[in-house]
C-alpha cells in the first residue's frame, strides 16, 4: 500500500557479459558443426530416407537465426548494463534508540531538517507519521505542485478517507477535486469581497466591544483589559464574519449557526483523527467507515438548512443566491465544505498575528501610523471628488457620503503595505515544516532522475525555502515584519519561497478572503489598542515556536488608546 519499498534489481557487471558472450558463441559454433556432420553422415548411410536436403537447409537456417537472436539479446543486455542506474533516494539515519523520525522532528523541526539535508541532500526518505515518506526540498518542490502525477487530494483521501466522508454531506455536485467549491469562491465570493467588507468590519467591531471592552479596568487615563484566552474571542469574531459572508448577518447571528461555523472543523478533526496523524491506520479506517453512515456533520448541515431556508428562498426570488443549484440541504452541504476549508485556518492565522503583535510591540505604532496616513489620504481624495462635483453643480451621491470617508474598505487595506508585509512574514515564520501531502498517481521520474513509485507519499520541506538565505534575507530564521515592503510580494502571492496556501493548480482559492479578514482584524486591533502584551512575558518565545494548527491560549493584556 503506502510506502512500499521497491527493491532495486541486481545487475550483472559488464565484465561478466564480455566474458560470457564469446564462450556461449563458441559452444553454439561447436554444436552447429557437430550437428552438420552428424546429419551429413546419416544421410550418406541412409539415402533411402525421405528427409530432403531442403529440410536440412531449413533446419540449419532456423538454428542460425536462433544463434543470431541470442547474440543480439546478449549484446543488448550488455549495452543496458552499461547505462547509468537511477539515483536512489536515500533514507535518513535514525538516532540511536529511535525507531522512527517522529520524535526528533517534533523536538526541533529546523535542526532536524538541516541534519537531513546535510546527510542526504534535497530529496530524502523519512519514517514519519507511520509512513515511509519522500521529502522534497528546495526548487524541487515546484515539481511536486505542478506535476499532475502528484495529487494532494488523493493523498488526503488515502490517509483519511475524506472524499467519501464529505460527499455524504451532499446529494448533488459531488466532485473529486473540489472544483465546485473552488468555482463558488473564485466566481462569486472573491470578486464581491468589497461588498462584504462593511459587514465583516461591523462584526469585528462588535466582537472587539463584546470581547475586549466590557471587562477592562481604568488605570490612569487608559483602560487595560486582561483576556486569558484571546483565541476563544477571535474564533467567535471570525465565525460571525464568515457566516455573514456565506449566509448573511441575520443567519450568522443565530447562536446555533455560529456554533456550527466554529465547531464543525473540531468535529471533523476529531472524527477523522486530523489532530493526531499518528493514530493507527486501522483505527482511522474504522472511524471513516462508521462515520460515513452516521456522519456527525450531517446534523450541522441540517442546522444551517433550517436557519437558511427562508433566506435562500428570498435570494432565489431576487436571483442573488451565489449557489444556483440544488435544494437547501445541498446548498448548506456545500457551505459546510467551505466552512471546513476556511474558518479554522483563518482563526489560526488571526490568532498568530495578534500574538505576534504582542511579541513585537514595536510593530503596533508602525501599523497604526500607516493606517492613519492611508485613511487621511482617502478622505482627502474623496473631499476633492466632492468639491469637483459641487463646482459643476452636481449632487453628492451616497457613494461619497463624508461619514464613510474613514471606513476600513478593501481599497484602504490594499494601500497598507506594511500591514500586508507583517501578515506575510507571520505566515512565513509560523508554519509546519513538513506539509502538503501528495501521492504519486503513477511512477514518476523527477528532474534529478530519482523515481517516485506509484502510490508513493511525498511531503514538502518548507524550511528549505521559507528559511533560505537565498530568498529571505537578512537572517531568514528571524522575524522581519517589513521585509516584504516594496517587493510586490503580497500576502496572497504564492511561490516556492512562500507556501502557506500551496501553489499550482490547487492553490487555496480562499486566500483572498482569509487575508482580507485577518488584515481587517489587525487594523481594528491597532486602532483600538495602543499596547498588547503578554500576561506572562516569559511565554512570548513559546508563541514564536508554535507551528500552524497549534492554537495558543496564553493570556494577553490590551491597553486602549
Amino acid at each position: 500500500m503506502i510506502g512500499v519499498i521497491h527493491a532495486t534489481p541486481s545487475v550483472i557487471p559488464p565484465d561478466a557479459f564480455s566474458l560470457f558472450m564469446p564462450i556461449l558463441l563458441a559452444f553454439a559454433s561447436i554444436a552447429y558443426l557437430a550437428l552438420g556432420k552428424m546429419l551429413g553422415a546419416h544421410f550418406q548411410q541412409h539415402p533411402q530416407q525421405t528427409f530432403s536436403k531442403n529440410c536440412f537447409d531449413s533446419l540449419v537456417k532456423t538454428f542460425d537465426a536462433q544463434c543470431e537472436r541470442l547474440a543480439i539479446a546478449i549484446e543488448d543486455r550488455k549495452i543496458q548494463s552499461c547505462k547509468p542506474t537511477p539515483p536512489v533516494i536515500p533514507m535518513v539515519s535514525l538516532r540511536p534508540g529511535d525507531k522512527t523520525h517522529d520524535k526528533e522532528y517534533r523536538e526541533n523541526q529546523d535542526k532536524f531538517l538541516l541534519r537531513c539535508h546535510a546527510e542526504a541532500g534535497p530529496i530524502f526518505k523519512l519514517l514519519i507519521h507511520r509512513l515511509e515518506v519522500t521529502v522534497i526540498s528546495d526548487h524541487h518542490i515546484r515539481e511536486m505542485f505542478h506535476n499532475e502525477n502528484f495529487s494532494n487530494v488523493d493523498a488526503l483521501n488515502e490517509l483519511m478517507g475524506v472524499k467519501t466522508f464529505l460527499h455524504s454531506l451532499i446529494k448533488s455536485g459531488k466532485n473529486n477535486d473540489s472544483r465546485i467549491q473552488n468555482s463558488i469562491i473564485l466566481e462569486h465570493l472573491t470578486p464581491n469581497l468589497g461588498k462584504y467588507q462593511a459587514e465583516i468590519v461591523e462584526q469585528f467591531e462588535e466582537g472587539l466591544r463584546r470581547g475586549f471592552g466590557e471587562n477592562g479596568k481604568k488605570e490612569g487615563n487608559k483602560k487595560r483589559t486582561l483576556c486569558e484566552d484571546p483565541t476563544n474571542i477571535l474564533q467567535d469574531m471570525i465565525g460571525r464574519s464568515t457566516g455573514t459572508v456565506f449566509m448573511g448577518p441575520k443567519v450568522a447571528n443565530n447562536p446555533k449557526v455560529l456554533d456550527t461555523f466554529i465547531m464543525s472543523m473540531h468535529d471533523f478533526a476529531r472524527v477523522l483523527g486530523l489532530n493526531d496523524i499518528n493514530i493507527p491506520f486501522w483505527r482511522r479506517w474504522l472511524n471513516i467507515k462508521l462515520n460515513h453512515f452516521n456522519n456527525p456533520l450531517k446534523h450541522r448541515v441540517r442546522t444551517l438548512a433550517e436557519a437558511a431556508n427562508p433566506i435562500i428562498i428570498e435570494r432565489r426570488r431576487r436571483e442573488q443566491d451565489f449557489i444556483d443549484h440544488g435544494n437547501s440541504h445541498d446548498i448548506c452541504g456545500h457551505i459546510m465544505l467551505l466552512i471546513l476549508t476556511s474558518v479554522h485556518t483563518t482563526i489560526d492565522a488571526s490568532s498568530a498575528m495578534v500574538y505576534y503583535l504582542a511579541a513585537y510591540p514595536e510593530t503596533i505604532p508602525v501599523l497604526h501610523r500607516e493606517q492613519v496616513q492611508v485613511l487621511d489620504a482617502i478622505q482627502h481624495e474623496r473631499q476633492q471628488e466632492r468639491d469637483a462635483l459641487l463646482a459643476k453643480g452636481h449632487e453628492i451621491g451616497p457613494d461619497l457620503d463624508p461619514s464613510n470617508d474613514r471606513d476600513l474598505t478593501t481599497a484602504a487595506l490594499k494601500r497598507m503595505v506594511h500591514l500586508d508585509s507583517f501578515q506575510r512574514e507571520v505566515l512565513r515564520c509560523r508554519t509546519e515544516a513538513l506539509t502538503h501531502f501528495h501521492m504519486a498517481r503513477k511512477e514518476t521520474v523527477l528532474s534529478n532522475g530519482m523515481i517516485i513509485p506509484k502510490y508513493g507519499m511525498l511531503l514538502a520541506n518548507l524550511t528549505s525555502t521559507h528559511s533560505s538565505s537565498t530568498t529571505h534575507s537578512p537572517n531568514p530564521s528571524e522575524f522581519h515584519p517589513w521585509s516584504h515592503v516594496g517587493t510586490f510580494k503580497t500576502a496572497t502571492k504564492v511561490g516556492v519561497n512562500f507556501l502557506p496556501f500551496g501553489m499550482g493548480k490547487h492553490v487555496c482559492p480562499g486566500r483572498f478572503m482569509a487575508t482580507q479578514q485577518t488584515k481587517s482584524l489587525v487594523s481594528l486591533m491597532v486602532s483600538k489598542f495602543e499596547i498588547i502584551e503578554f500576561q506572562d512575558p516569559t511565554q512570548a518565545g513559546r508563541v514564536l515556536r508554535m507551528q500552524h494548527g497549534d492554537m495558543p491560549s496564553l493570556g494577553l493584556i490590551f491597553t486602549d488608546r
